[in-house]
């Protein structure tokens, strides 16, 4: 019923959009800036960085040799020709020729749990990242208490329960979303924060955990509750909401192990009333439509539409992808957000991954387990008893039954001849495909990955590739001016995947490719593009901008392999082991807010105790 209802909204949508577009101007979803003020000559600065090409992230031709420096107050004060002041300063870096371009966001993090316990965000800073944006996917720490919140991130996020109480266990001392932000503009950030308020959050703020996941239709009062909270985090400076529809995302401990997230039971009239305050205040939603129904998404896309409503309503949507299951449906992704943009004046902006969507699995843990109904229950119980599960000759039955390679209706392929064995209690199989593997033994491909996690269990470690896997498809919808490159997932999944370098990753298919999309273009969907959509005071760099600058060495840039395969790095500040992809050499160094964060690759040592970082709030108003 819910489908038939959203294709009859679309339907009207469709003829209205055909009768009004002509009549009607279709507001723009990016503003232009203003010009930048004169250069303000000084006698002395806090930091020149010397002798830099210059590209401002809004697109303009690079500047060979020039000198920019900044104020005591982290703003940029000077563009000039190298060698043509005669200040001094504090501090300078001679670049040398190498690029200086405006530091990089990150459009889909998940630090929010991690800031607790190490605000510098290094992973993302050494890639040339000076902001992120937390509070995706529904879920926040903006909001409940320290259980809630390890509960809602644990499985999600694939952490610890145990990592995430020493994080958060009686560390949380704010009781307001606006305390909230007052909290974390006090951490030592290495870089930029900026938030969404995660409906799952809201929804147990506002109903108690055990309603939030089994009630569907929020009370009056609860859903009063939800809008006010929503309207005094919009007035506090946050970027906007996000919901969740995706059935993957669960809970983690008993008693409700195994269970959607709270912002999946809810029903579509409670994300419409949430949205439309959104919309009220020109704020952002960040949604996760459901892989399995397409009605998800065609909600999401007509309650954008700025012809049929008052205003458009700025979203950003996950995923635009190139599946493997699904070869032709990247062409939908953009023309779907191209009919909806142009003829009922959406403002959604798709997110791509500019990598391979390179994913790693422990035995069957890993997010894309979750698409089966038996691949969730096996992730419910402990090790030993998944193991227990994977002898036992029903569950096989099951398992088999549901295991079906290229599934229509599925992202994850099942295909056992493109998962490759990485580590193993057998090292012989290492380097290897289950596929393959069970040739060698005479047996089914299905019936030998089952008896591997039955013996081995999560100590069989291996990696496939799930989507954009093309090259030329995936520039084809990095390109695309409805799609934003993001979806970096940046400090989630921290044993399955390794994004953090997926802006770099774009530039440097740019220089490969630049009759594709010339680097300073490339730049800017990376800089000022998103800064504008999300209502962030970053981007850009020019007289009177905060000084938030990536000095990269365009040669280690082009020869970089991005193509490398992550590695495992225990991270001590965390307590934690996590998947990374490092590009030493390409960034040399990073500034925030004036201040040098990594010089020639070298990390401040002061960072993870002082700090550089700020937490940013949406310039977007009632009437932008």
């Amino acid at each position: 019923m819910a489908f038939l209802i959203v294709l009859f909204l679309l339907s009207v949508a469709v003829c209205l959009a055909l009768l009004f577009c002509l009549s009607k101007r279709i507001p723009p979803g990016i503003r232009v800036p203003p010009a930048a003020p004169s250069n303000h000559i000084l006698a002395h600065y806090a930091l020149i960085v010397r002798d830099a090409v210059l590209f401002d992230g809004l697109g303009s031709a690079p500047r060979p040799h020039v000198d920019v420096c900044v104020g005591e107050d982290g703003r940029v004060q000077a563009i000039v020709p190298h060698g043509e002041l005669s200040s001094s300063c504090d501090r300078e870096v001679h670049a040398n020729g190498l690029w200086l371009v405006p530091g990089l966001l990150d459009i889909h993090c998940h630090y929010d749990a991690e800031i607790e316990a190490c605000g510098a965000i290094s992973e993302s800073l050494r890639h040339g990242v000076t902001s992120v944006l937390i509070g995706n996917c529904s879920l926040s720490a903006s909001i409940g208490s320290d259980t809630d919140l390890i509960d809602i991130f644990s499985r999600v996020e694939n952490l610890p329960s145990e990592v995430l109480e020493t994080w958060l266990k009686n560390k949380v001392t704010w009781r307001s979303v606006t305390e909230y932000y007052e909290h974390v503009d006090t951490l030592p950030l290495g870089i930029n924060v900026a938030t969404f308020l995660g409906h799952s959050a809201l929804r147990i703020h506002a109903m108690g955990l055990e309603r939030s996941l089994a009630v569907h239709e929020p009370s009056t009062h609860e859903m009063q509750t939800m809008e006010r909270v929503l309207r005094e985090a919009l007035d506090a400076g946050y970027l906007g909401l996000s919901i969740d529809m995706l059935p993957w995302h669960r809970m983690s401990r008993a008693p409700h192990t195994g269970v959607s997230v709270p912002s999946q039971q809810a029903r579509y009239a409670e994300y419409w009333r949430l949205s439309n305050v959104v919309r009220e205040y020109g704020r952002v939603l960040q949604a996760t439509p459901s892989a399995a129904d397409l009605a998800t998404a065609l909600f999401l896309f007509v309650q954008s539409s700025g012809v049929l409503f008052s205003k458009a309503l700025r979203t950003t949507v996950l995923a635009a992808m190139d599946v493997k299951v699904k070869p032709a449906a990247h062409h939908l992704a953009g023309f779907a957000s191209s009919m909806f943009n142009n003829l009922l004046g959406c403002l959604v902006r798709l997110q791509v991954l500019s990598t391979p969507f390179l994913l790693y699995s422990d035995g069957l843990m890993t997010p894309i387990s979750e698409e089966l109904n038996s691949g969730c229950e096996a992730m419910n119980v402990s090790p030993s008893e998944r193991k227990k599960m994977f002898a036992d000759a029903s569950f096989r039955r099951r398992f088999a039954n549901e295991w079906k390679p290229f599934a229509h209706n599925r992202v994850f392929h099942c295909d056992l001849s493109d998962m490759w064995v990485v580590d193993a209690p057998d090292s012989a199989l290492v380097g290897k495909s289950f596929a393959e593997i069970a040739v060698e033994k005479g047996q089914e491909p299905i019936e030998y990955f089952m008896d591997a996690l039955a013996t081995h269990g999560d100590e069989i470690r291996w990696k496939t590739e799930v989507a954009n896997h093309r090259p030329a498809i995936r520039r084809k919808l990095l390109a695309h001016p409805h799609l934003l490159p993001g979806f970096n997932d940046s400090g989630a999944h921290n044993r399955n995947m390794a994004f953090h370098d997926g802006g770099l990753a774009m530039l440097a298919q740019s220089l490969e490719h630049p009759d594709w999309l010339p680097f300073e273009s490339a730049l800017v969907r990376l800089t000022s593009e998103p800064a504008q959509f999300f209502g962030i005071d970053r981007g850009t760099i020019a007289v009177g901008a905060v000084a938030d600058m990536t000095l990269l060495d365009a040669d280690a840039l082009r020869a970089h392999d991005f193509a490398r395969e992550p590695s495992m790095f225990h991270d001590p500040a965390l307590g934690v082991a996590r998947l990374v992809k490092r590009t030493d050499g390409v960034v040399h160094s990073v500034f925030v807010g004036g201040e040098v964060v990594m010089e020639a690759g070298v990390l401040a040592p002061e960072l993870g105790a002082k700090k550089f970082g700020q937490v940013l709030r949406s310039t977007h108003r009632p009437s932008s």
